[in-house]
């Protein structure tokens, strides 16, 4: 599951498809990331005694990863890679391509790349929208609304704004809340196992609503 190559190898130039070349990091270092998203998920309070942790990038970068395990896109949109969108700050692109570099969900590669306008918009599986983008929040929503995009912002209120996955900091912690209408109304759905570790869920699926 996790990435089976050493640090060694490195990408070529950037591709004219706006793919951001990193190096990727060590397996080991990505399981060590991907095990404190899981322990802070566990323990709200966060882990006393711990030495401190990797950046607020780089756990958000791994949750992206970690999205993408739990979400079920349609049928007939489920190209050949599995596309992470990043709208914002450059630093965010970097981090998640090193995360997903050399990685699949089932037999569909990862592939990160940077848009910053709403008509870029296009093949994402998920969007995350950063502070810098703030300005062009709207704009950017619609247009992942016109597709079965996840999308993911740290910005305050964001679910309000009717994005799906808000980043919250909760004790010096990453942690996430979910807006399961937006999430629904794009045609996507969220494994029970995601939805459990969220410390907010907010709204109803239709099928909740008819019960």
């Amino acid at each position: 599951m996790i990435l089976e190559r050493e640090a060694s190898q490195c990408r070529p130039g950037r591709s004219r498809s706006g793919h951001v070349p990193v190096r990727p990091i060590g397996r080991r270092v990505i399981a060590s990331l991907i095990s404190i998203v899981l322990v802070l998920a566990s323990h709200p309070g966060g882990v006393s005694g711990q030495p401190p942790g990797p950046s607020q990038v780089d756990v958000e970068a791994v949750y992206l990863f970690n999205f993408a395990k739990f979400v079920r896109w349609p049928v007939g949109h489920d190209g050949e890679s599995l596309n992470i969108c990043i709208a914002g700050e450059k630093i965010y692109a970097e981090s998640a391509s090193r995360i997903v570099a050399g990685e699949r969900i089932g037999t569909r590669p990862l592939a990160v790349r940077s848009v910053q306008h709403s008509d870029e918009v296009t093949d994402c599986s998920i969007l995350f929208i950063g502070a810098s983008a703030k300005d062009r929040l709207e704009g950017l929503l619609n247009a992942a609304g016109r597709q079965p995009t996840l999308t993911v912002s740290d910005l305050p209120g964001f679910l309000e704004r009717g994005g799906m996955i808000n980043f919250l900091v909760q004790n010096n912690r990453v942690r996430f809340a979910v807006n399961l209408e937006a999430v629904e109304k794009s045609g996507l759905s969220l494994s029970s196992e995601l939805l459990k570790v969220a410390v907010k869920v907010e709204g109803k699926t239709s099928g909740e609503a008819a019960r």
